[in-house]
C-alpha cells in the first residue's frame, strides 16, 4: 500500500528516471574517442608502442578484437603516467648543452 499521493508518487517517478539520465548515462568510451580521433601519427605511436602492426592503424578501435584493444587501453595509460612524470613546461633555453665539468 503507497502512504503517498498520486501526485507524489509522480514526482518520485520524474526524479528516479532523472536520476538514470544523469547518474546511470551511458558514459562515453574515452579510449575509443582518443584513438578514433588521434592523427595518423598519433595512432602509428600507439599501434608501435602495443606491439601492433601497421595494418591496425587504419582500423577503428571497435574493429580490433579484445586483447589488441587491451593493448591500446595499457599504452594510453602508460602515456597518461609519462606525461605526469613531466614537467609542465620546457624552455628553448633547454636546447642548449651544458658544459661538464
Amino acid at each position: 500500500m503507497l502512504l503517498a499521493s498520486e501526485e507524489q508518487r509522480a514526482i518520485g517517478l520524474r526524479r528516479i528516471a532523472e536520476i538514470r539520465r544523469t547518474l546511470f548515462a551511458q558514459q562515453a568510451n574515452q579510449a575509443e574517442e582518443i584513438y578514433n580521433t588521434a592523427p595518423l601519427h598519433l595512432r602509428h605511436t600507439f599501434c608501435f608502442h602495443a606491439g601492433l602492426t601497421e595494418r591496425h592503424v587504419m582500423l577503428l578501435f571497435h574493429e580490433m578484437n579484445y586483447s589488441q584493444r587491451q593493448k591500446i587501453v595499457a599504452t594510453l595509460n602508460e602515456f597518461i603516467a609519462l606525461g605526469k612524470s613531466l614537467p609542465r613546461y620546457i624552455s628553448e633555453e633547454d636546447c642548449l648543452l651544458t658544459q661538464k665539468k
